[in-house]
């Protein structure tokens, strides 16, 4: 199975799923990180040319995928090996980091399937070895897929956080997962698509006003235009708009389509949110009203990173420049009226 290497962001995009593959501008014949990894093939493969695991598993069958850790260093690795679910970022890509909360509609997820047999690897200097993982499918049949991926990371130490505090866990390797039933699926079907709910919340410290779009079944939607705007109440004033191509979502999961307010600040009142979503099989037009309250908005407002700051010296300076202005004012006042009186 051919290598893949990934940032922090750990993002898996394609026609299936594909690998964003971030490489060294000094050094790229080197791993990052010291180590990499690699599939080992299974014979539940559905299509071999693809680079993650795609199995065909039926109900209740046990399986186990393997994979190879290979550590290039001359120091020995502690390798962290965990599975993820598959999410939807708010950039309208397919995560795998596992640090996006799964939907209520996901009842199957990849988490509950595939299990490591162990969470912790160590691989000596300049060798190899295989992690294995066990595959239980459910009893009931599954319509569509069941995507997510396995993650492998270093296990941060104390001597590590010491030298760079930043980069406890710079590098994770991620190898896709997609579990069906049907060895003729489908992957991508754009069949549906939900406005769940509309509201302001705080993100990444940005003021943000979020359009939960949901995509209910089994299968990945994807290569969507997602557009929008909020008007006021009235719907006669279109406050923010926005426009995001090549949108893809994952099964059962939200795609969080944001408006960031930005410096402005949030203020509490109703507004209208129409959205469109838009495929190359049809257009979905989704509107919702939606309400920020008073109380809601001053908190959002005060924790936001993005704040009108007002300098010291400024102030200052108004101030003396006023102070300035009106003794003037006065004392041309007084001037013309002793003047007025001679």
């Amino acid at each position: 199975m051919k290598r893949w290497l990934i940032g922090e962001a750990t993002l898996l995009c394609g026609l299936v799923i594909c690998t964003l593959v971030v490489q060294a501008e000094d050094d790229t014949t080197k791993p990052m990180g010291g180590y990499t990894i690699e599939g080992v093939p299974n014979e539940h493969q559905i299509d071999k040319n693809v680079s993650y695991f795609f199995l065909e598993e039926q109900p209740g069958e046990k399986d186990q995928i393997k994979i190879k850790l290979l550590n290039d260093s001359t120091e020995e690795k502690t390798l962290n090996v965990k599975v993820t679910n598959a999410n939807t970022n708010s950039n309208g890509l397919i995560d795998y980091t596992g640090t996006l909360k799964d939907h209520a509609s996901l009842k199957t997820p990849l988490t509950s399937i595939v299990k490591p047999q162990v969470t912790e690897v160590k691989v000596a200097p300049k060798s190899e070895t295989e992690t294995k993982l066990d595959i239980q499918m459910p009893e009931e049949k599954q319509e569509g897929i069941i995507l997510g991926g396995v993650v492998v990371s270093e296990k941060s130490d104390e001597t590590k956080k010491e030298k760079n505090a930043s980069f406890g866990n710079a590098y994770r390797y991620t190898l896709g997962v997609v579990l069906t039933n049907d060895k003729e699926i489908q992957v991508n079907k754009n069949k549906e698509i939900e406005l769940e709910k509309v509201g302001a919340i705080l993100s990444d410290g940005r003021k943000i006003v979020q359009a939960d779009l949901l995509n209910p079944t089994s299968y990945i939607f994807g290569e969507a235009i997602v557009s929008g705007k909020i008007l006021n109440k009235s719907e006669t004033q279109t406050i923010r708009e926005r426009k995001k191509e090549k949108v893809k979502i994952a099964p059962h999961s939200v795609y969080p389509f944001q408006f960031d307010w930005k410096k402005e600040e949030l203020k509490p009142g109703n507004y209208v949110f129409e959205g469109q979503v838009k495929t190359k099989e049809r257009k979905w037009v989704v509107k919702q009203a939606f309400m920020i309250r008073a109380e809601e908005a001053k908190q959002i407002n005060e924790k936001s990173v993005f704040k009108l700051f007002i300098p010291v010296w400024l102030k200052l300076s108004v101030a003396i420049v006023g102070v300035v202005t009106l003794i003037t004012t006065v004392f041309l006042w007084i001037r013309r009226k002793r003047y007025e009186t001679e």
